[in-house]
């Protein structure tokens, strides 16, 4: 992982409603219209983007999900990067 990823410090966007489902959670963002349906295993990722670094979200997941930080790593930079794309995050 590069160093200015896992320093990054993503935050959840303050326009994005969040709704809890049995199977994960649906985020509507006001500014686009457009509602987003995480699984539990992105909505894991979304909880954890509250200004902690991208490296410590990897070590949560890991730990939680009771994978390799390896493994982690790569759930991790693909959901952040889907959150990032959508405007999720600031």
């Amino acid at each position: 992982m590069t160093q200015v990823l896992e320093d990054a410090r993503p935050e959840r966007s303050q326009i994005v409603e969040s709704n809890d489902l049995a199977d994960g959670v649906v985020l509507y963002d006001s500014s686009s219209e457009v509602a987003h349906h995480l699984n539990p295993v992105a909505t894991l990722v979304w909880e954890l983007c509250d200004g902690r670094t991208v490296g410590d979200i990897v070590r949560t997941v890991a730990d939680v999900l009771e994978i390799s930080e390896g493994a982690a790593e790569s759930v991790v930079h693909e959901t952040y990067g889907q959150l990032s794309a959508s405007r999720l995050l600031t």
